[in-house]
């Protein structure tokens, strides 16, 4: 173990460096191994610094208390900076308190920091075998990565010990005579991985004594799988987006550009599209409605598909473009009485919900700007033709839903731009060096 943990450290040494270490540790035989090898790395002067132990109190077995005051003894024993976090669970299922405890040592890290977990190769197999039988496609079943990212702060999450057995992590705390717990949990039938390595897995070592590192190999060759998967699928969605679309609020696809590749990457490309900014993936149900969607041939652009996630969002079709709205975004769109445009700083908020707004920034070569919303009633001066109402949004395919969210943008009190959401056009007579770029959600 010791010195796959040593590998992993000299062929990360670039991506470690200038990062704070931080190391999750429950005080369970496979952390305090990790642990344990650390300081053992760092005394042989092998590693600078030692990773500071973070231990979360999850505080639904009585046995909790005793555990943190053990992890914390032990850390002040060896020289370990050690912080316990004690959390609050909603429920006491498995789903929740990993979803705490992620979120307890995220709280306490700051951007582009490494948390080291010890998740090991049993944990990977596990892992993948659950995944399968949930329906995973390639990505889940790639399991668990060596490197992953998560949360805004962009936290980077380090498995060195994925290759190592866990009979070789328990020859490793035995030889050093670790203090580990054993938390009963992880053997429970009451939860599903206690029933993989209870039942399931047994079972399958008594077909091939190497199931679980034949089943770990295979996830790491389907991650391979995955990455080229995902280069590809980024290099089709780069060329269908729009470039000036924000990630999380809206995003907009072209249908033609889809619709000319092949059925599979097609379904692929919109399950990555729909999940841009989202931690979950989107339901096979809702990837299926949404190709119905680009694939119908009617006039009909009323249809709204709603997907309920962490921010929710509404998914619709004007002409060639498919469009997914966050929640709060649509909203703001679709509120009819608010105030007038307010002026602040080098930007105009041309429209508020709650706490987003609807924002255009102004050029900074021009002044005395002003903005007026478009009314049915009123007439632009647009490619050399004089347009209102129903014949100005038509000519510009302008979508329904953003036909009253349309504004003017004036320089001298002299019409320069129309502008709304994401686009821009310029009117007759303006100036040349007029910006032309449309509105954004702020």
């Amino acid at each position: 173990m010791l010195n796959t943990l040593t590998q992993a450290f000299n062929h990360h040494a670039q991506k470690l460096a200038n990062r704070t270490l931080y190391l999750a540790c429950s005080g369970g035989r496979d952390s305090l191994s990790l642990a344990y090898g650390c300081y053992l790395l760092h005394q042989a002067g092998k590693i600078e610094q030692l990773p500071i132990l973070l231990h979360v109190h999850h505080g639904w077995q009585e046995a909790n208390n005793d555990w943190a005051r053990d992890v914390a003894a032990w850390a002040d024993q060896f020289g370990f900076d050690c912080r316990i976090l004690p959390i609050k669970l909603p429920k006491n299922s498995e789903t929740h308190a990993r979803e705490a405890r992620y979120a307890a040592l995220i709280s306490v890290m700051n951007e582009g920091d490494v948390l080291m977990l010890g998740h090991h190769q049993h944990d990977q197999a596990e892992t993948m075998l659950m995944r399968l039988a949930n329906g995973s496609g390639v990505s889940g079943l790639a399991a668990m990565r060596e490197w992953q990212q998560m949360g805004d702060k962009r936290i980077q999450l380090w498995r060195p010990l994925l290759g190592v057995s866990r009979d070789e992590i328990s020859r490793f705390a035995d030889e050093y005579h670790l203090p580990y717990v054993d938390d009963p949990t992880n053997v429970d039938d009451e939860h599903a991985r206690g029933k993989l390595r209870n039942h399931i897995l047994p079972r399958l070592c008594q077909l091939n004594p190497k199931a679980v590192q034949n089943i770990a190999r295979t996830g790491l060759l389907l991650a391979q799988a995955s990455d080229i998967i995902d280069e590809l699928i980024d290099e089709k969605l780069a060329d269908a987006t729009d470039r000036l679309a924000q990630s999380g609020y809206y995003e907009m696809l072209d249908i033609n550009k889809l619709l000319a590749l092949s059925s599979a990457v097609q379904s692929t490309l919109i399950h990555r599209w729909l999940g841009l900014s989202e931690p979950m993936p989107p339901p096979k149900r809702l990837v299926d409605d949404v190709l119905c969607l680009a694939h119908r041939t009617d006039g009909d652009h009323q249809t709204q598909l709603l997907w309920q996630s962490r921010l929710n969002y509404v998914i619709c079709r004007y002409q060639s473009k498919l469009y997914r709205y966050q929640e709060a975004a649509w909203a703001c769109l679709m509120v009819q009485n608010y105030p007038n445009v307010i002026y602040h700083d080098d930007k105009i908020i041309l429209k508020s919900h709650e706490r987003l707004s609807i924002v255009w920034q102004m050029p900074h070569q021009i002044k005395n700007i002003s903005a007026e919303r478009v009314l049915r009633q009123t007439k632009v001066n647009i490619n050399h033709k004089r347009l209102h109402g129903k014949k100005l949004v038509q000519k510009l395919g302008i979508p329904t839903w953003l036909r009253s969210n349309l504004w003017i943008i004036k320089s001298d009190d002299r019409p320069a731009l129309l502008i709304t959401l994401g686009r821009a056009w310029r009117l007759d007579g303006a100036d040349a060096d007029i910006e032309n770029i449309g509105a954004h959600f702020a």
